[in-house]
């Protein structure tokens, strides 16, 4: 009885550990809040990335994309978004904004349904590490804060 008690306390907080990111950090140099969105959604749609509106909202700070479609080994599809956030709470325009980003992928795993994959038959494929580098160099130069000689950014 008392297992079943802890179990049923604890199911409000299993749904929010469904999906763990490796997020990529940086700072903003000083500037508005429109000057931060307006860059990351500039370097965004420059890499690609066609924004989702029912994933996104400007006023929270948050920037989905739609999914890209891609050809993976074997004939595989794989697809893969960008997911980026403003912590609209600890910025300012005076000392910049804290931005972060993944670059999700997922893949079709049988290969019976890589012609016409239904949405239950994609499966996650963690990030794409390659991709949110170059990403985050795009961000850096846009929106970051300067780099000192020598060091190196942060991503």
């Amino acid at each position: 009885m008392r297992a079943s008690l802890l179990l049923l306390s604890a199911l409000p907080f299993l749904a929010s550990c469904g999906t763990v990111h490796d997020w990529r950090e940086l700072e903003t140099a000083p500037m508005t809040y429109g000057e931060c969105y307006e860059g990351l959604l500039f370097i965004a749609r420059n890499d690609g990335f066609t924004v989702d509106v029912n994933g996104s909202d400007r006023g929270m700070g948050t920037l989905q994309s739609k999914w890209r479609m891609r050809q993976l080994s074997l004939g595989r599809p794989g697809r893969y978004r960008l997911v980026a956030e403003i912590d609209v709470d600890r910025g300012s325009a005076q000392v910049g904004w804290p931005v972060r980003f993944v670059i999700e992928q997922q893949l079709v795993k049988d290969l019976r349904r890589s012609n016409t994959p239904e949405e239950k038959d994609w499966s996650k494929n963690g990030q794409d590490g390659e991709r949110e580098a170059i990403f985050g160099e795009k961000l850096q130069r846009r929106i970051g804060k300067p780099v000192e000689s020598g060091a190196r950014p942060r991503t």
